[in-house]
Formats: structure tokens, C-alpha cells, sequence
């Protein structure tokens, strides 16, 4: 007999599946990772380890129950080793077009303005709306979990309760990589906790199958963004490139 293995999965369970394999981030993530065992950043466990006590009170534990370490290895990476280098560098950058760009200010806006707004188009399924934010091939992603949901005729809770813990993970320099060519703009890594009811209802009854009107969770993501200019508005954007879901863990 053959046995689906998604079978015991639940709704979000299967979509971490689904969205696991994000190309770009996993590629910048490798090299950072690379970085941290070849700088000898081991021996500084202690550090991060006292980063992570204070992320997980923070975040309800959630960095240092997530099942994907590299989070947390890339973000002590960048912290001690490289972050003002290549963050400074990726600042120059950006600063090119627009002279007064500032990552904090960046990451501000994305988490005050557009990541509650892609977020909520993402979980109602309104992904033509969603289209303009997106690169070519995390739309297709994206329009593909989408469709998978509709076929399982589920709907996930649209509420988006708060985004938090928001933190620039790496960034990859115009022509670091095959990632980005020379002449285009860095690509910023934004891992960030999404606060979120778990209550997954059958669309035809209405009936919740998953979860519970009041279970709310803290849902981690990693967002690649990167600038683009629109000649034809003479203006420039920030679209997503690559998306990736984390898993959730209880909020306490």
C-alpha cells in the first residue's frame, strides 16, 4: 500500500512543505553558512546563545524552537562577523538611486506597510492582486500553493494579529553571485515572525477542521526583496524574489 506522506500533515504543515524549497534564500544562506564554519565563529556559542535567550523571549521561543538552524546561524554570522561590511556596502548601493535610503529605514516600512498587506493578500489567495510584488518565479510558487489550497478546499484565517522580530538575515551584493548581476540591485534577506490564528475552515461547510478561533501562533518567514527600476513609471520598486515558510510554533 502506498502511503501519501503528507497525509499527516495539517494545513499549514503541508504548505511549509510546499513553500520549503526557496532557491535564492537557501543559496545566500549556504554562504553564510560557509562563512560561520570557516571564521572560527564557533567558539563564539556563547554569544549566540545569549542572542537566542533574548530572541526567545522575545518571540515565545521561536528561534530557538525552529527546525531550520540555519536562521539563527546566518543571523550570528552577519551579526558578528560581516554584517557592517555588507550591510554598508549594500547601503552604497541602494544609495546610488535613491541618496537616502537606510536599511532601518527600509525594513521599517516593509514591516509597518507591506508585508501586512502581502501577507493577507497571500492567505485569501489573491494572487493576481499579488503579482505586482512578485518576481517571475516566486509568483508561480506562490500561484501554486495557492491553487493547492483551493483544491483541498480549506481557508486559512486572513488575520494578521502582528508582524515582529523582524531582522535582516544577509544581503548579496550586485555581482557577488549567479543571483545577482552586476548591474542590479543587492537582494535583502528579512526573516520575521507573523502573529496568526490557526483556524483552518472547510470552505463549502464552514466548519473549522483545523485549529481554534483563539490558537494563535507565531509563523516564521524569510522574504528575499530586491529593487528594480520601472522605466515605463520611472520609478523604483521592491518586488520579492524568493519566499519561504518556517513552520509555527504555539504563541504563549
Amino acid at each position: 500500500m502506498v502511503v501519501d506522506p503528507e497525509e499527516h500533515l495539517d494545513a499549514w504543515g503541508r504548505m511549509e512543505k510546499r513553500l520549503r524549497d526557496a532557491p535564492i534564500i537557501a543559496d545566500i544562506l549556504e554562504r553564510s553558512d560557509k562563512i560561520y564554519k570557516e571564521s572560527g565563529a564557533q567558539q563564539r556559542v556563547e554569544k549566540a546563545h545569549q542572542k537566542i535567550t533574548h530572541l526567545k523571549e522575545d518571540a515565545a521561543e521561536a528561534w530557538e524552537t525552529s527546525q531550520n538552524p540555519w536562521v539563527y546561524r546566518a543571523s550570528s554570522v552577519y551579526d558578528t562577523l560581516t554584517a557592517e561590511s555588507e550591510f554598508a556596502a549594500a547601503s552604497r548601493q541602494l544609495q546610488k538611486l535613491d541618496p537616502d535610503f537606510t536599511l532601518e529605514n527600509w525594513k521599517r516600512d516593509v514591516v509597518e506597510h507591506t508585508l501586512p498587506q502581502i501577507m493577507k493578500l497571500f492567505l485569501e489567495g489573491r494572487i493576481q492582486e499579488l503579482k505586482p510584488w512578485l518576481g517571475e518565479a516566486v509568483y508561480n510558487r506562490l500561484a501554486a500553493e495557492v491553487r493547492a489550497r483551493k483544491k483541498e478546499g480549506v481557508q486559512m484565517d486572513t488575520n494578521i494579529l502582528a508582524i515582529m522580530n523582524a531582522e535582516i538575515l544577509a544581503c548579496e551584493l550586485a555581482g557577488s553571485s549567479v543571483n545577482v548581476d552586476k548591474g542590479d540591485d543587492p537582494i535583502l534577506l528579512l526573516h520575521f515572525m507573523c502573529q496568526q490564528i490557526h483556524c483552518v475552515r472547510k470552505k463549502k461547510i464552514d466548519d473549522i477542521v483545523e485549529g481554534s478561533e483563539d490558537d494563535i501562533r507565531a509563523n516564521s518567514y524569510v522574504v528575499a526583496f530586491q529593487r528594480e527600476y520601472n522605466e515605463e513609471k520611472m520609478e523604483l520598486n521592491w518586488k520579492i524574489v524568493d519566499f519561504r515558510f518556517n513552520g509555527a510554533i504555539a504563541y504563549l
